[in-house]
């Protein structure tokens, strides 16, 4: 039988919630001997790879959230909350969390997003993707699905809905036939990750800001997405200013023969240029690509 796979994104609200106070408490404590698998870190490892590549900051691996992850796809396996018009991203009665029937164009979306305050001491929103196949899901499959899907991609890079949240936590989860991944805009406070079978912990570091610079004017090697030429360096500068206002952070100058171009990103490989340029809004369909 010819393997069927499935991607479920949620895209959530980025509107500001009231939390409730009895629910935002945490009502399960992490287990001491909490781990995650060498399958988790690889899944982990290549979401920030991919970031990397895009010139994005890293994201630290979140224990809370990595639990609340590993917590859904039991219930997902053993509750099956996930049926008529509720999607993967749907929690059951049967647990120490808000039952969640999660269906396609849901306004009020609380009910997932509260999950990480529900179950660990996380002191913010999560946002989840979910992968499933019929049979044992992998890091590589789940990797590949998601960054061939324009929703999943988007949030796992900061792009289009997501360009104005920061990833500072990231909890990973695979069992049977799904992978999880839960995003967070908030420092994780458990500090350390067991991973298991290995003695080895992976520890919660801040994230750190990529390497940048307003202007550049020597060859890096990499594309850029070029939208405007302008006369003078400062006119330059304060149009890529504008442009990071407008949600391309990595906005620059690239000066070469004689030019001021603006660029509204770059990134290390050619195809990830070409992917980014055909999702850019329409009022930037005029960029184009140059390598420097």
């Amino acid at each position: 039988m010819k393997k069927t796979n499935f991607l479920f994104i949620t895209l959530l609200s980025a509107l500001l919630i009231t939390v409730n106070t009895s629910l935002s408490q945490a009502q399960t404590k992490i287990p001491d001997n909490f781990c995650i698998s060498q399958a988790e870190v690889n899944l982990y490892n290549q979401i920030n790879d991919y970031r990397k590549a895009l010139n994005l900051p890293k994201v630290p691996l979140s224990k809370s959230l990595s639990y609340v992850a590993q917590q859904h796809i039991t219930d997902l396996l053993k509750n099956k909350p996930d049926t008529n018009a509720c999607s993967f991203h749907s929690w059951s009665d049967k647990g120490k969390w808000a039952a969640c029937c999660y269906k396609g164009g849901v306004k009020n979306k609380k009910c997932m997003q509260e999950k990480p305050r529900e179950l660990t001491d996380y002191p913010g929103n999560g946002y989840e993707i979910v992968y499933w196949e019929n049979k044992d899901a992998t890091a590589d499959n789940a990797f590949d699905q998601w960054r061939t899907v324009t929703a999943s991609r988007s949030l796992i890079t900061n792009f289009k809905e997501w360009e104005d949240f920061s990833w500072k936590a990231m909890g990973v989860a695979i069992e049977k036939n799904f992978a999880i991944v839960w995003f967070g805009e908030e420092v994780d406070p458990e500090t350390e990750t067991k991973v298991c079978g290995s003695g080895k912990v992976i520890k919660n570091e801040p994230p750190k800001a990529p390497a940048d610079s307003m202007v550049v004017s020597k060859a890096t090697g990499r594309y850029y997405l070029i939208f405007g030429s302008i006369k003078t360096l400062e006119d330059a500068k304060k149009q890529a200013k504008k442009y990071r206002a407008e949600g391309f952070k990595n906005a620059k100058v690239i000066t070469k023969d004689n030019k001021f171009r603006i660029s509204l990103t770059d990134y290390a490989k050619q195809e990830s240029a070409l992917s980014a340029k055909k999702d850019l809004p329409a009022k930037y369909k005029d960029a184009w690509i140059m390598p420097f």
